[in-house]
């Protein structure tokens, strides 16, 4: 088993022990965070990618905090008043695939954090057939390589380096790499709900 197949196991095992723990069906889970039960089963095996829109939806129906699906819970939780990200640290085998992306998590162990971080890599390539996504929250989304489409609603814009949105994230919205070579994206999403406390 590679470290990808091994993350996609672990977080496939959390989102089991969150379900079970609550009671919920994966027929409920899947009605609730509009995702079908046969989907959510091959996440919950670690045998289906999901994206970070999925995740958020599927921790806020469940309750749990975002930051638990990726801590590993035989470490002990230490609070700290900073949390530090190396990229040293983040190896490719460590992404986590999305379909058409792969995504780090930058944050960890914050208190009470009001945001988490994430740093998404798009291929070159990808299809040009992007679903739109909507949940809860916020969003501050910042190309530092490559070049996006992006579309908000019935509005869509190109991203080039440097160019930040930030946007409410019940408006339907995607991104997709239009460029000529990999495209990455430094994203936080807001409120601290969603990134530790989410509600249901």
């Amino acid at each position: 088993m590679n470290q990808t197949q091994y993350i996609a196991r672990k977080l496939g095992q959390r989102l089991r022990a969150a379900r079970r723990e609550r009671g919920m069906t994966l027929q409920a889970l899947g009605t609730a965070a509009g995702l079908s039960a046969a989907f959510l089963s091959r996440v919950e095996r670690g045998e289906a990618a999901t994206s970070i829109a999925n995740l958020i939806e599927i921790s806020s129906c469940l309750g749990v905090p975002l930051r638990d699906l990726f801590e590993d819970s035989n470490q002990a939780y230490v609070p700290k008043q900073y949390t530090l990200s190396r990229r040293a640290d983040r190896p490719a085998t460590a992404a986590i695939s999305a379909g058409d992306y792969e995504f780090y998590r930058l944050t960890d162990d914050l208190p009470d954090p009001h945001m988490a971080g994430f740093l998404l890599e798009f291929p070159e390539g990808g299809t040009e057939d992007v679903p739109l996504l909507s949940h809860e929250g916020e969003e501050m989304l910042y190309l530092l390589e490559g070049r996006m489409e992006f579309q908000i609603g019935g509005d869509r814009f190109t991203l080039e380096p440097g160019d930040c949105v930030h946007f409410k994230c019940e408006a339907p919205h995607m991104g997709r790499n239009i460029g000529t070579g990999p495209a990455r994206m430094l994203m936080l999403v807001s409120p601290s709900h969603l990134a530790d406390h989410p509600s249901v």
